[in-house]
């Protein structure tokens, strides 16, 4: 288990995954994310291109993320600098709020975006903004979605919806799931919070059991499937019944953090599964996890 993160300086990894650390600074307080703590120093647009170039030696695709990438000033330039690079898949992860304003999105679009990833907590301004801790923050995000795809019909463009889920809101999954789904998403990821963040590394509070939100995920396989693309991230194939492991994700990033067990030289998915996170055992410990 590493030791805790530091405040000062982090900047992520560089090269070591499709992803580039871009956004300093964000407008929501999310409860579960595990960068909220954390004072990121500020890159410069010439430092972030050389971290563009040196993923693009090791990667087809990359994505903009940090804490709220689309609040930079030079965002647009620097999309336009990965599209010159010829990657096949430029993404941005993003809580969608600035999304919002029509112009901006479609800058985004014209600046060489070809998906952009909006995370989500609920389907509702209750739960979704007790989760960013920012009033008014649902109400933005729900336009930004519907902003891109209408979007979609005019452009080749790519919508992934992250939705994470919390001791808060994965008995509301099927709900929140059909509400997206309704409004024309058709690729969700559906991912188990992480805890690195201070606050919540203890916490039962907001950090749900994997084995009570997989019932739960195996219903919107059955129910959705069909209507919609999902991954179920950082879930590992030992949390589900032998019928669903196919459905486990693993992320794409390098997680060091990451520990495995005693099934695991048993496991048939032990190839494509890193183990749980450290942090995750020593609050809730690996008897859920079985064969």
């Amino acid at each position: 288990m590493r030791a805790a993160i530091k405040r000062e300086n982090y900047q992520g990894p560089v090269g070591a995954s499709p992803f580039v650390y871009a956004g300093d600074v964000c407008n929501n307080r999310c409860v579960y994310c595990f960068e909220r703590d954390l004072i990121f120093r500020q890159k410069s647009t010439d430092e972030l291109r050389r971290e563009i170039a040196a993923i693009r030696e090791k990667f087809d695709l990359i994505n903009f993320m940090g804490q709220e990438p689309t609040l930079r000033k030079d965002i647009f330039e620097l999309i336009r600098y990965a599209k010159g690079l010829k990657f096949s898949q430029i993404g941005i992860t993003t809580n969608g709020r600035l999304l919002a304003y029509p112009d901006f999105a479609h800058k985004l679009a014209d600046s060489g975006l070809d998906q952009a990833v909006i995370t989500v907590a609920g389907c509702n301004a209750l739960l979704h903004d007790r989760h960013t801790a920012a009033k008014g923050s649902f109400k933005e995000t729900l336009q930004g979605i519907k902003n891109f795809i209408a979007l979609q019909k005019e452009r080749r463009l790519s919508l992934v919806l992250n939705v994470m889920v919390t001791k808060l809101n994965y008995k509301e999954l099927l709900k929140i799931v059909k509400f997206y789904i309704d409004l024309g998403v058709k690729e969700i990821n559906i991912g188990h919070i992480l805890p690195f963040n201070k606050n919540i590394v203890n916490s039962r509070c907001i950090i749900a059991k994997m084995s009570q939100a997989a019932p739960y995920l195996i219903k919107i396989q059955e129910k959705f499937g069909a209507l919609a693309k999902f991954l179920f991230v950082e879930y590992p194939p030992c949390i589900f019944p032998k019928k669903y492991r196919h459905l486990s994700f693993p992320c794409l990033e390098e997680s060091p953090q990451k520990v495995r067990f005693d099934l695991c030289a048993k496991c048939a998915y032990v190839s494509k599964c890193a183990g749980v996170h450290q942090y995750y055992i020593n609050l809730y410990g690996a008897k859920e996890f079985k064969l």
